[in-house]
């Protein structure tokens, strides 16, 4: 509580962030005699801003109707240069983007600052206000996130992190050939989403400031706190809306890690992210699907909590509130030390020291170099990697018939650095399920035979595919993950929990993009997944047979 004391330099708003169904009457409280200035567009408030008046307070209606302003941009995404698109971009088509043709949902952003008569900053608060949103469509039953940070940080042409800005025209000639006729060593197989832009830049230069406010199902504020936000993701950072990792510093918060525990009791992340659903990022099911129904297998996987974003006060889609793989992450949920994590995600050192991706890379290199038929081979090689999180891992993304961008990528394992006598500290290899958001859970990939695919981009698994208690565990895994795992009964489940809940938001989140709610699509991409998976045991069995003969899977008591 802060007093009005001309010594009390703080600053409060009245109203706390959060829902209301009638118009805010906010007053700023405190600052003594200094004088508070703010703003309503997200930008940081100075002295040239709003000067408040006290006994004049501001008032916060429907903000729905105001115009829009961040979403009206075209320089969010490539893709809206549909002729580029069209001329020079590889294997993939120009995507639809629109502006909205209608006023998106807002919510008030208010930001105030105190300042004393030198113009020094005493105290900064920003507040977030959802004013009127009992009647709108598509936010029952989700998370909700506002992400304030000066728009600047977002859409400047030099140093916005969400526009293609002067990184794309610098690359332009590179990209395009001096002459505008291409540069086919740059375009070969670069689709219009991995063209550079401001928003590929990575590394803390372009790591920005914001605050970040969000509200549970109930509309009951649960986190609010500066961190710092950069783009996520690969490819995906190409096309809208965009992932947006958070980060918890000192500098920001005051502490490394958050101080909500967003995922599960006592674990408080260091980094969460704002997932936009990568290529499935219309629907955004796949992802979410695999990792909650593989969960209790035995490799890591991530919780998904559907989340309405708002940026800078204007709707922004559909997202997941996500965990993200780090030393934290690892140290949290498998009780091993933090400083003693090393990760390698797609062959990189992604957590540890120095050249330690060197002993994934001896790992794979003695796998593939050895003999696993021979007993003592097949031992070292279980003694370097936890065969069971492997084979868990392989069998489960071989029934969802995960093919393109995987085994050869998108793939992560981690181990510790020393044996700490624990379950899981003892230095051997274990997997982690991530993007599988394009080559999986497919209707036309039901019959894929995916013990063909596999060993043609996977020496590990082609060499210890011959050692025969290897194929054994695997084939056995495989059938439990279709008759358990992806059981007919938590597969439904699964899937009418996904319609009814994401069926609004997802149209909601489409309309902001395409201006078109596509529930048809949505419907029939629910339905072609249910088919997959209803017909994908029989496929897998038939596989089995093919690959490994009815007899030799009747002589180890494999059945289907």
């Amino acid at each position: 509580m802060f007093t009005d004391s001309q010594k009390d330099i703080h600053i409060e708003f009245s109203e706390g962030s959060g829902y209301y169904d009638e118009a805010v009457t906010l007053e700023i409280r405190g600052g003594g005699e200094n004088r508070i200035y703010y703003t309503l567009d997200g930008s940081e408030p100075g002295m040239d801003g709003n000067l408040y008046e006290p006994g004049e307070p501001i008032v916060l209606e429907d903000a729905t109707g105001d115009k829009n302003v961040y979403s009206a941009r075209t320089d969010t995404s490539t893709a809206f240069l549909s002729d580029l698109v069209e001329k020079y971009s590889s294997g993939a088509e120009d995507p639809g983007y629109t502006v909205p043709d209608h006023k998106v949902d807002k919510c008030h952003v208010v930001r105030a600052s105190v300042f004393e008569d030198g113009g020094y900053c005493l105290d900064t608060i920003t507040g977030v206000y959802f004013v009127g949103f009992q009647n709108k469509s598509g936010y029952d039953n989700i998370y909700t996130a506002s992400i304030v940070t000066d728009p600047d940080n977002l859409f400047d042409y030099e140093t916005g992190i969400y526009v293609t800005g002067s990184t794309f025209e610098n690359a332009k000639e590179e990209i395009f050939g001096p002459d505008g006729e291409g540069n086919d060593s740059v375009l070969e197989n670069r689709s219009w989403y991995w063209w550079t832009s401001n928003y590929s830049n990575r590394g803390g230069d372009w790591e920005k400031e914001a605050e970040v406010t969000i509200f549970d199902e109930e509309k009951k504020l649960v986190l609010s706190e500066n961190c710092g936000i950069r783009i996520q993701g690969g490819g995906s950072r190409g096309m809208l809306p965009k992932s947006i990792g958070c980060y918890a510093r000192a500098e920001y918060g005051g502490s490394y890690k958050f101080q909500t525990a967003l995922f599960e009791e006592n674990i408080y992340p260091h980094k969460f992210v704002f997932f936009s659903g990568g290529d499935d990022n219309i629907f955004k099911l796949k992802d979410y699907l695999a990792n909650t129904m593989e969960r209790d297998l035995a490799f890591s996987t991530m919780d998904f909590i559907p989340c309405a974003v708002f940026l800078d006060g204007e709707y922004w889609g559909i997202y997941y509130i996500t965990e993200n793989y780090n030393r934290d992450y690892i140290s949290d949920h498998y009780q091993v030390e933090e400083d003693n994590v090393i990760m390698v995600k797609n062959g990189e050192l992604a957590e540890g020291k120095g050249k330690e991706s060197k002993l994934f890379e001896g790992t794979v290199a003695y796998i593939a170099g050895h003999d696993m038929t021979l007993e003592e081979n097949y031992e070292q090689a279980c003694r370097l990697i936890d065969i069971d999180s492997y084979i868990d891992y392989y069998a489960a993304q071989t029934y969802i018939a995960r093919v393109g961008d995987w085994p050869g990528g998108n793939y992560a394992a981690w181990r510790t650095r020393k044996n700490e006598g624990t379950e899981y500290g003892d230095c051997r290899w274990r997997w982690m399920l991530f993007d599988v958001n394009s080559g999986a859970l497919s209707l036309d990939m039901v019959e894929a035979d995916i013990f063909v695919s596999i060993p043609q981009s996977d020496v590990v698994f082609q060499s210890l595919y011959r050692n025969e208690e290897f194929r054994v565990q695997f084939a056995k895994r495989l059938l439990y993950i279709g008759r358990e795992i992806y059981s007919e009964e938590k597969c439904l489940a699964f899937l009418e929990d996904y319609s009814r809940r994401m069926r609004e938001p997802v149209a909601a989140g489409s309309l902001r993009f395409y201006n078109d709610g596509k529930r048809e699509e949505f419907d029939r991409n629910v339905e072609d997944i249910g088919l997959f998976l209803e017909k994908r045991y029989d496929a897998i069995w038939d596989s089995l047979v093919r690959n490994m003969g009815e007899e030799w899977l009747e002589q180890n008591g494999i059945r289907k």
